[in-house]
């Protein structure tokens, strides 16, 4: 019996013993230690662990920011924009709010495919990164962005150029006329401006506008030195019938 009791105290006493107190920062040491070993999905489980049993750091900036950084380290790009973009609405002026734009510009970027698909994701990119000029000016990736920006507007230009030069070769002139002057309106200067203005001039020489093939051809010429002897080539043939 007394053996019994001694089992049923013991029980009792360790049925009392709480739990040691769940700490926050030491948790985000080991998170941040998971990251830093690449090991990103422990390390957003401990991020998310703080946020379910520290609810007062739901929002917390550094863990919502880092969730994110877990899912970009994964190539997970859909949901680390989605986690880069809630940081931006709930910190817009926090210090790493700049680079959290950037990120999320940088999610879109990620995702570039060959030149032949709908450049929707590059445009998202180009957008956003626009908006990290706009909304933080002088931050510290402005440089960068500013490349970007101009690599997504020669990729949209390419993608232009595909699509007119694919119109032309099908005979559809006017379709080709569109999409080559949209090119040369909204993305002047672009590596494509040479190869649209060509195009441009044959698809105007196919439906007989005559002049408006010679201005495309002078353009060229005069834009492109290096183009310049075609170009006049072709012009002396249109002048010549």
């Amino acid at each position: 019996m007394k053996k019994i009791l001694t089992i049923i105290a013991l029980a009792l006493l360790a049925g009392c013993a709480k739990e040691p107190a769940f700490d926050p920062v030491l948790k985000f040491r080991e998170a941040e230690e998971k990251m830093q070993g690449f090991k990103y999905e422990d390390a957003r489980k401990a991020y998310q662990e703080i946020q379910e049993k520290a609810p007062d750091r739901s929002y917390d900036a550094d863990i919502m920011l880092r969730i994110a950084d877990t899912y970009y380290g994964e190539e997970k790009y859909a949901e680390a924009q989605v986690e880069y973009q809630a940081f931006i609405n709930f910190h817009p002026v926090h210090r790493d709010a700049p680079y959290a734009q950037y990120q999320v510009g940088m999610c879109s970027y990620q995702e570039l495919t060959t030149i032949d698909r709908d450049p929707a994701v590059v445009r998202t990119a180009l957008k956003e990164f626009q908006a990290l000029l706009t909304k933080y000016p002088g931050n510290p990736y402005e440089e960068e962005a500013k490349k970007l920006i101009t690599a997504c507007r020669e990729r949209i230009a390419e993608y232009e150029l595909y699509v007119g030069r694919f119109y032309y070769k099908k005979g559809a002139y006017l379709a080709s006329i569109g999409r080559l002057e949209k090119l040369l309106k909204d993305y002047p200067g672009s590596p494509s401006e040479a190869e649209a203005l060509f195009y441009l001039a044959f698809s105007r020489q196919e439906l007989g506008e005559k002049e408006k093939a010679i201005a495309a051809f002078t353009a060229l010429a005069a834009k492109y030195p290096d183009q310049a002897k075609e170009a006049n080539a072709n012009i002396a043939k249109l002048k010549a019938r």
